[in-house]
């Protein structure tokens, strides 16, 4: 904090630092948006130090789970979860982060991917059997 800062009225430095939270909050956001996975991770984690703002911290799970850091994102999620205990969202995260979780989401991954593969299949064999019947 510098020497203006601290001598503006506690209101007017919490009203200052939330804005100042919200918009390193939207930056991190396009970047990670961007692709741009370490610079999002250091415009949050500021001089290495983690955020103390949730939705700071949803961002830097949700960063690690994109990475398979699964059990860093776990521990920013339960950090998001002790500063807003209601939040669902944060909970439902990290209960997909879970063995039994993963395992859910890759059999409904790998059914889309089957049924994918069964509608060409067939969408193919369509074919084939129209091309051998009028030849034939």
């Amino acid at each position: 904090m510098n020497e203006y800062e601290q001598e503006l009225p506690t209101e007017a430095r919490t009203a200052l630092q939330n804005c100042f939270a919200q918009i390193r909050l939207a930056r991190a956001t396009e970047l990670a948006q961007s692709g741009r996975l370490l610079e999002a991770e250091a415009a949050l984690a500021q001089n290495g130090e983690l955020p103390h703002n949730a939705s700071e911290l949803d961002l830097l799970a949700r960063i690690a789970a994109r990475q398979g850091r699964f059990d860093e994102a776990r521990r920013r999620w339960n950090a998001a979860i002790q500063i807003e205990p209601g939040n669902k969202i944060y909970r439902q995260c990290v209960e997909h982060l879970t063995p039994a979780g993963r395992i859910v989401r890759l059999i409904v991954n790998s059914q889309d991917t089957l049924l994918n593969v069964l509608v060409w299949t067939t969408a193919a064999f369509a074919v084939a059997a129209l091309i051998y019947a009028f030849r034939g």
